[in-house]
């Protein structure tokens, strides 16, 4: 591990994304695998040709990917590296589960980081965010990662929830 412990589900002089804000407090809403050394994760991303979108690598450096609502949703663990967390199961990660979908017939152009009611992924050749239906057609995208999260995710679960409602502005 790394000369940096970071504790918390707080970013090193970023924004708190919504999702960790969301979650302060609460194991409902977001149980997280267990933070990854970013060492790690950016070991994995050279080892595996990889360039992906700096806020979604923070965050699993924060959190490791997690269960989210009741584990009803998984954002996916980024590398093979085992989680301690009880809620986590083989297959919970990237390389597994996007494997998985590539034989199931997603395109090799997508990184797959979350499955639950529908699937989202990066696209690789832009690094954007997009949510896939079950037949791997793209329905929406998204710059950001909070921005992803915020308008499918939360925008989904906010009332049954009682996430706070919050202005447009971040």
């Amino acid at each position: 591990m790394s000369g940096k412990h970071v504790t918390g589900l707080r970013f090193n002089g970023l924004q708190m994304l919504k999702i960790l804000k969301d979650a302060e407090g609460r194991n409902d809403v977001f149980m997280p695998f267990g933070a990854i050394a970013l060492e790690q994760i950016e070991s994995w991303m050279r080892s595996s040709s990889l360039i992906i979108p700096r806020d979604l690598v923070e965050f699993w450096s924060q959190t490791g990917g997690g269960d989210l609502f009741d584990d009803s949703e998984t954002i996916l663990r980024p590398t093979r590296v085992p989680s301690l967390y009880p809620g986590f199961v083989d297959g919970d990660d990237i390389d597994s589960a996007t494997q998985f979908r590539i034989q199931n017939g997603l395109p090799d152009s997508y990184l797959l980081f979350h499955e639950g009611t529908f699937f989202s992924a990066v696209r690789l050749p832009d690094q954007m965010f997009v949510t896939l239906d079950d037949k791997f057609q793209e329905t929406a995208e998204f710059a950001t990662f909070d921005e992803w999260y915020t308008l499918t995710l939360r925008s989904e679960y906010d009332t049954h929830y009682g996430l706070p409602i919050e202005s447009d502005k971040s």
